[in-house]
């Protein structure tokens, strides 16, 4: 009885759509696709008309002076094995790229493969740039862009960096090709803060092998939460939904981390809201993530077959041993007001962190390490009016608190109390209703009396929490 009334509860609030975000949902665990022992993280995948998946990522340099390479493999059973990987791009010693190729983002045009990724002359890993090549084959013979034409001795950024030294720069592309536009995304971190920016440079009769000149400046299009360890973000055209969808890690190298979902708020990819992640969690530690697309870099849903991808550091491993994961996923509608993402006081380990609250699966929870001053903070994505809030308790409400309060912000720091709320017996679904509507875009749940557990330790646990919105 009790899984049939979560099951109800759950699809009502997932039918209950008036105005939707296309989330994405992880379908399946996932696998490996590299097992660690060094790196292969940034991941850029393009899956071609035939299926045949290729696959770009940024690994352990070559020679002395090279931090990093490009290496390339490709899948034709569904990315269940990969061939071996080859060197596709390198940097060019002397140059403005003498100490890298990493953070790869692919798209094919007019028959060429053009690769945009990081590099620096600076030693200390900073002041990064945004460098371009092409070549005819996916697995090497790149020639690289120098400000003019295409001459691998001396590379010129297709976007420069302009800010303090000390800071990371410019880096982590993500190229779309849509209406005879080419959209470059990338990294821009300064001593201001960190962005997705965006270049656009127009297709036409006279400038198909030099429109990298061409790129126009549309600014700072996602400003990244620095609260949640926000990385780069890889964005796909959705050509069915009009839209454009990327995806981030926030929480990343932790054992909370998590896939973060943004879409753009029309067809002209200059502004982006979050929308969920659902389903199947992300490994321990995962970082840097890419998802699939085609040649053109579109994710197209006539072809549910996408995946994203990206390289993590498990328990206990040490920095730069981080295999890489392959999870499928499928695009999803949700109702505004779906949970975005949340911070918690404390995570007991990966199997019970953060994100199984809110995964939309009661078979997993949320547990904290203790029982003092615990609390999870969910997110919204936006100020919504509210009228209340409902918790399901882990099975036979093991770590439900006895007593506890909600609490609302509009901007996660200053919170003010709206109700308390005593749990006395075992119910599949705690239904909070608030005494008047609540404008608000965080809710945070505090344990007042804890509860315990299977084994009579007092922790504040839960499987999913959901706002019931306007």
């Amino acid at each position: 009885m009790q899984t049939i009334v979560l099951l109800t509860f759950l699809t009502c609030l997932c039918t209950r759509i008036e105005s939707v975000l296309y989330g994405l949902n992880g379908v399946d665990d996932g696998w490996q696709v590299y097992p660690g022992g060094s790196y292969h993280y940034g991941p850029t995948i393009l899956i071609d008309d035939s299926g045949f998946i290729h696959m770009w990522t940024c690994s352990p340099g070559t020679g002395a002076s090279d931090w990093d390479v490009i290496r390339y493999h490709n899948s034709s059973d569904n990315g269940q094995s990969w061939s071996p990987d080859v060197v596709a791009v390198i940097p060019t010693p002397g140059s403005l790229d003498t100490f890298s190729a990493c953070d790869p983002s692919v798209v094919k045009i007019n028959g060429y493969y053009y690769i945009g990724y990081t590099s620096t002359n600076n030693p200390n890993q900073a002041q990064n740039q945004l460098f371009l090549a092409r070549s005819l084959r996916p697995d090497g013979h790149f020639v690289k862009w120098n400000g003019s034409h295409w001459d691998s001795a001396n590379p010129q950024p297709i976007v420069a960096y302009h800010g303090p030294a000390s800071k990371y720069g410019i880096g982590e592309p993500s190229i779309v090709l849509k209406d005879n536009f080419v959209y470059v995304y990338y990294t821009n971190n300064d001593d201001t803060g960190s962005y997705t920016d965006l270049v656009i440079a127009q297709l036409n009769e006279t400038n198909q092998d030099t429109w990298p000149r061409d790129l126009k400046s549309k600014g700072h299009i996602i400003y990244r939460r620095a609260n949640l360890g926000e990385d780069s973000t890889d964005i796909k055209w959705c050509p069915d939904l009009k839209l454009f969808i990327g995806v981030t890690t926030i929480n990343r190298f932790s054992v909370q981390a998590s896939v973060a979902v943004y879409q753009s708020t029309d067809e002209t990819g200059l502004k982006f809201e979050s929308t969920p992640f659902i389903g199947k969690r992300v490994q321990q530690g995962a970082h840097n993530v890419g998802i699939s697309g085609s040649t053109k870099g579109w994710f197209e849903l006539r072809n549910q077959f996408h995946f994203v991808s990206y390289a993590y550091q498990p328990a206990g491993g040490s920095w730069g041993n981080w295999p890489t994961y392959l999870t499928p996923v499928e695009v999803v509608e949700l109702p505004v007001g779906t949970i975005i993402d949340a911070q918690v006081s404390s995570n007991f380990n990966w199997g019970f962190s953060s994100p199984f609250a809110w995964d939309h699966d009661v078979s997993t929870c949320w547990s904290s390490v203790g029982h003092s001053n615990e609390f999870i903070t969910i997110n919204l994505g936006q100020i919504l009016s509210s009228t209340s809030l409902s918790l399901v308790p882990r099975e036979k409400s093991y770590g439900f608190p006895i007593d506890f309060s909600i609490l609302a912000s509009n901007n996660s720091e200053h919170f003010v109390h709206i109700l308390d709320k005593h749990y006395s017996s075992h119910l599949p679904v705690v239904h909070c209703l608030f005494p008047t509507t609540v404008e608000a875009q965080y809710y945070r749940i505090v344990p007042i009396t804890y509860g315990e557990d299977d084994h009579g330790n007092k922790y504040f646990q839960l499987a999913e929490v959901y706002v019931n919105t306007n």
